[in-house]
């Protein structure tokens, strides 16, 4: 009976009907067999002739009898059919009929389920119809199951909602914990909750077994993602029902501020600092009249920016200055007006701003004097650049800690010291900046062995023996440098800025070509800029996190092998864009380490802290102005009930420990403070914001959500506006007529049958 219960219980509406209308089929089988126990009178006195006539009719009879009797069972039959109300498909049953059954429902809590209909947004109304499930199950108490799982967090039930039976109790429970259930800022992994949908209902196999997926069925999640047709496919053969529930019908229009970024490595107090915004329009109207707004450290600033028209399915892009007058951390804030999905309508920025920024030039050569044309170009007036050089040599290097400064020049460095090239590759590697000058006094053997490295080291190529000179003939040839499209040089490019072409270069260091090619080409090594005569000059790769330039010339007008300057760049008629070009390069190859993090919503904020010099507790300020503390040394009371906002993650070392903060949904500068035993407060500002893909409010059709799994597998979609889907109504008409007419005929067939063998 075990074996059959599962069977039974996905069949019938009324389960527990079906055994006592099986043991009434016993009931004409009995009576027949009382019957042929009872003797019948003859009043004929020619026995012998009736004896004779029943032995010839006795196996007609018999046939006639037990077809009867088959009759009379397959009434009692069909009509225990009828009252436990038979399903040939299972697929058939309406929700909630009674039948044995465990309900998932797999809620869409992504930041785009913020989209607004009016006063209600799509997450309101993705909530009253799950109630709305649970109260039509409730109405069956005793027969349906119930989880729910978010897809932000699939792999647990949300608040002990999980293998639940549903019955008014639970959906007052339910009811509560909705009511305080709030949409998350973030992206969400449609497959991954799948997965868990699928794992929860394997783990029941003794039920019929239903999938509901309340969301908003963005394109980008749903039908731009083979992998969930397959496992919706998958879903489908393990018999699953599958019922996808709209939480809204049409997308609305939407703008959304997808980027905000600028030269902030380089910032510094009292300079103004460029920053760059990126609107897209994610709808399918041109919008008119978008006005953006910008506000530092929660001042609002008066700046005018508008953008005439966006496009639809385009992005525009506005640039403005802000001036920090202090140093120290700033926050920075962009917004539009609003519309119907306000989460990518802000985007923040976090920034440190150091008085100025530090740069070291080492020169190699005994006056130091190619070292200071840069240090004029980039410190002739700090209070308008924001940089303070520092020249120095090669021995005076080896003193310093570079980890204090933006980036390093390296200029006619003949070599490097192992311990100071030691030091050069850990603060590059590191992320900071590097930029080589050649000159008279390099020697190129031990570039090529020792810096180049054979592809590894800090120099990009391997150099010739001797520096060449280019030639200039009296006709006109062209520019002597011609850059290629490069943030260094796009400042200075096009016919408004023509000083780069009047760059006189005279000598420089060829690139050594190979010995079965003249290639001069080698992998991760960019050309930025070349000769008249196409040979390379200015270069550029990365090594580790840090970017590295090659100027394969003198960084001044130092006098080459014929006596005749290197080149006039610093002080000849391209001198303007000389100190141009060092501030554009310090832009573009700052270390990024310095710049306060940029993360999305949703991930944690890991804290490693040496107990040796610092404390373990550590605060979090929040976007709103709260401040938790957590402890790394071990969890707190409130992480192990479940609202845990630290994780020991375990000693790491003999004095290292690790914390993880994991409530970072909401979008915002979260303040990280950490103190030494000193009390001494360290802060790092970290800006939160919403992934700009949840802007994306293009809607699946229903039939292309039909078709994801494939011909074999049916989805039903149905609108989360109307609730006649989920109404009970009467399943298997077509079965309960069948059985009807069946009954019928047997009735017919056994009332003829009965007339025919009684006896009149």
């Amino acid at each position: 009976m075990n074996f059959f219960t599962p069977w039974i219980a996905e069949h019938f509406l009324n389960p527990s009907l079906f055994w006592p209308g099986v043991a009434l089929i016993a009931l004409p089988i009995i009576i027949h067999l009382l019957n042929r126990l009872r003797y019948r009178r003859v009043r004929f006195a020619a026995m012998e002739f009736l004896l004779a006539s029943e032995q010839r009719s006795r196996r007609r009879i018999l046939f006639e009898h037990l077809l009867l009797l088959l009759f009379r069972v397959l009434m009692v039959l069909l009509i225990a059919l009828l009252i436990a109300r038979l399903i040939l498909d299972q697929g058939q049953l309406a929700l909630f009929q009674g039948a044995k059954a465990h309900h998932v429902v797999l809620l869409d809590d992504s930041g785009s389920m913020r989209d607004r209909m009016g006063d209600e947004t799509a997450f309101a109304r993705a909530k009253a119809i799950v109630r709305r499930l649970a109260a039509e199950g409730a109405r069956r108490p005793g027969t349906q199951r119930f989880t729910l799982l978010l897809m932000s967090q699939p792999d647990s039930t949300y608040s002990n909602l999980g293998e639940r039976d549903l019955n008014e109790p639970f959906v007052e429970e339910l009811t509560a914990k909705l009511d305080a259930l709030e949409c998350t800022h973030q992206r969400v992994d449609v497959l991954e909750g799948l997965e868990a949908a699928r794992q929860r209902l394997a783990d029941d196999p003794a039920a019929a077994q239903y999938l509901h997926v309340l969301s908003d069925f963005r394109n980008l999640d749903w039908n731009d993602s083979p992998a969930v047709g397959e496992a919706l496919a998958a879903l489908g053969e393990a018999g699953v029902s599958l019922s996808f529930i709209r939480a809204l019908n049409e997308p609305h229009e939407n703008l959304g501020i997808t980027e905000l970024t600028g030269a902030v490595e380089v910032a510094a107090a009292g300079i103004p600092v460029d920053l760059r915004v990126t609107v897209q329009n994610f709808g399918q109207r041109e919008a008119e009249g978008v006005r953006l707004s910008v506000s530092v450290d929660g001042d609002r600033l008066p700046l005018n920016r508008v953008f005439a028209t966006v496009p639809a399915g385009e992005s525009v892009q506005t640039s403005f200055g802000v001036t920090f007058p202090t140093a120290g951390k700033h926050a920075v804030e962009v917004g539009l007006d609003a519309d119907a999905l306000e989460l990518d309508n802000i985007r923040y920025l976090a920034i440190d701003v150091p008085q100025e920024n530090d740069v070291l030039i080492v020169d190699g050569t005994l006056g130091r004097d190619e070292a200071q044309f840069i240090a004029d170009a980039l410190g002739a007036n700090r209070s308008v650049t924001g940089y303070l050089p520092l020249v120095d040599s090669v021995e005076g290097m080896r003193r310093r800690d570079l980890g204090a400064f933006q980036s390093i020049y390296l200029v006619n460095v003949s070599e490097l010291p192992p311990d100071a090239l030691k030091a050069v590759q850990d603060f590059v590697a590191a992320g900071g900046g590097l930029i080589w000058f050649v000159g008279d006094t390099v020697r190129p053997a031990y570039y090529n062995e020792t810096l180049y490295a054979g592809g590894e080291g800090l120099f990009p190529v391997p150099l010739a023996a001797a520096p060449r000179s280019l030639e200039h003939l009296d006709r006109v040839q062209g520019p002597d440098l011609i850059v290629e499209a490069h943030p260094v040089f796009s400042i200075l490019s096009g016919q408004d800025n023509p000083f780069i072409d009047v760059v006189r270069v005279n000598h420089y260091y060829p690139v050594l070509k190979g010995d079965e090619s003249d290639s001069t080409e080698f992998p991760g090594v960019k050309v930025v800029g070349r000769l008249r005569n196409r040979e390379p000059v200015i270069l550029e790769h990365t090594y580790g996190e840090g970017r590295v330039m090659t100027f394969l010339t003198s960084a001044g007008p130092a006098a080459g092998p014929d006596g005749t300057v290197w080149n006039d760049w610093a002080n000849g008629l391209a001198a303007p864009s000389y100190a141009i070009m060092h501030l554009e390069l310090q832009k573009h190859i700052a270390r990024r380490d310095r710049a306060q993090p940029r993360r999305t919503v949703g991930e944690p904020i890991i804290e490693r802290l040496d107990r040796r010099n610092y404390q373990e507790d550590v605060e979090i300020g929040m976007p709103d102005g709260e401040v938790l503390t957590i402890k790394a040394g071990a969890p707190s009371p409130e992480a192990a009930a479940g609202s845990a906002v630290a994780t020991n993650l375990g000693e790491s070392a003999a004095d290292q420990w690790t914390a993880i903060f994991r409530e970072t949904d909401r979008p915002g500068i979260y303040v990280v403070r950490r103190r030494d035993h000193q009390q001494q407060a360290e802060e790092t500002w970290m800006a939160y914001n919403v992934p700009m893909e949840e802007g994306r409010l293009a809607i699946a059709e229903a039939a292309s959500l039909q078709g994801l799994a494939g011909d074999e597998v049916t989805i039903a979609v149905q609108d989360g506006e109307a609730f006649d889907w989920m109404r009970s109504q009467p399943p298997g008409q077509d079965v309960r007529w069948w059985l009807l007419a069946g009954l019928l005929l047997l009735f017919i067939g056994e009332q003829a049958l009965a007339y025919r063998l009684g006896y009149h």
